[in-house]
């Protein structure tokens, strides 16, 4: 089958770092074609002019192809595309008649609501009202709709209703990684990870004092790895106090924004990714994408107890489910794993069976290639 999935962002293999939006599509196509089916990735041509940043063209991985959305319809009807998947609403009003090739709607993350929590954007009244006719309208154009994530279904569902086509398909797609084993840490002592970018819909929980200690007194190497997403208006996505202090620190190691191979490398190389952050609508939905890619490279992770990720980290033993402010489980959870890093294999073996059994590009993708071959 011919299949060609839309991406708003860079994707791994360009030489660039990339965001979850990038990493969704490229592990769709991934598995689609791990599953034996011919997939094209297409690349939003002003997407990749504001973003490269170059006057040197962008390296294309094998099967890509950079259009403008309003020559897409064009592209499906000569290259025989049996279905195009879109992982976002804003081209929808652009692809015009797709003839024969049916359409799957990618809800991979909650924009609505990452939206609705930049409270401080001037437009934010204008952006909302222009996002959720953009949302309906590419809800009513589709033949299908998939999930990223099954805590999703309900809001997806609401959002199927409104625009008029509640009995559409659906069904749950999780994210596609290739499983990557874990290597040889360069040290004994505990090597902890905090990666993401900053965005004004997530806030840090009260991690930095529980760690901040143990930096101090030498039993943990922090590695921060944090910016700003290239596409991304920001108005309190920035470092907060606590976030500014560990960066100042001398004894953490800051890292520019790395590529996908490199950043997977360094949390290959590590022990626990910290990932806790405040709660609020938009993170009771997400689909965290750093502490994804942390467990598709067999990294524990310590995470909050309700967002996508959680019920995998829960079910597998792939990390610790903490509340945002329970610095003391934190702390304890980090005292003993510095003090024996033997304590970790329990949990790195968990999240080793989550990189195979859940997010494997093949397994992962099966949901979406039942859907395509019952509406084609």
């Amino acid at each position: 089958m011919r299949i060609a999935i839309l991406s708003n962002d860079l994707i791994p293999g360009m030489g660039r770092p990339v965001a979850a939006p990038g990493i969704r599509v490229w592990g769709l196509a991934l598995g689609l074609r791990e599953l034996g089916h011919e997939v094209a990735i297409i690349l939003d041509e002003w997407m990749i002019s504001v973003a490269w940043r170059s006057t040197v063209p962008p390296p294309l991985p094998s099967g890509c192809t950079i259009l403008k959305p309003r020559r897409i319809q064009e592209y499906v009807r000569t290259h025989g595309i049996q279905a195009l998947v879109i992982t976002n609403s804003n081209h929808a009003a652009n692809l015009g008649d797709l003839g024969d090739c049916r359409l799957v709607y990618d809800f991979f993350a909650p924009k609505m609501l990452e939206l609705v929590q930049n409270v401080a954007r001037e437009d934010l009244a204008e952006a909302t009202a222009t996002l959720e006719q953009q949302k309906l309208a590419a809800l009513a154009k589709s033949d299908a709709v998939v999930v990223n994530g099954a805590k999703k279904l309900d809001y997806v569902r609401d959002w199927m209703a409104r625009s008029g086509v509640p009995d559409l398909p659906v069904a749950v797609v999780n994210p596609g990684l290739p499983p990557m084993t874990p290597e040889p840490c360069p040290t004994g002592r505990l090597q902890v990870i905090v990666s993401g970018y900053l965005q004004p819909w997530s806030h840090p929980g009260a991690w930095v004092d529980a760690v901040l200690p143990l930096i101090d007194e030498g039993a943990v190497d922090l590695h921060l790895l944090v910016g700003a997403h290239w596409g991304q208006r920001q108005t309190r996505g920035k470092m907060t106090p606590e976030m500014q202090r560990l960066a100042e620190h001398p004894s953490v190691r800051s890292h520019r924004l790395l590529r996908l191979g490199d950043f997977r490398r360094l949390l290959a190389r590590s022990h626990l990714s910290l990932d806790v952050f405040a709660r609020n609508p938009e993170r009771e939905l997400a689909m965290v994408t750093r502490s994804v890619v942390a467990l598709s490279c067999g990294l524990p992770v310590m995470h909050v107890p309700f967002s996508e990720v959680s019920g995998w980290i829960k079910d597998y033993d792939a990390g610790w489910l903490v509340d945002e402010d329970d610095v003391t489980s934190m702390r304890s959870i980090l005292e003993e794993a510095a003090a024996d890093l033997a304590t970790l294999e329990p949990q790195r073996s968990g999240a080793l069976a989550v990189a195979r059994e859940v997010l494997e590009p093949g397994v992962a993708a099966q949901p979406l290639e039942r859907i395509i071959r019952d509406i084609t």
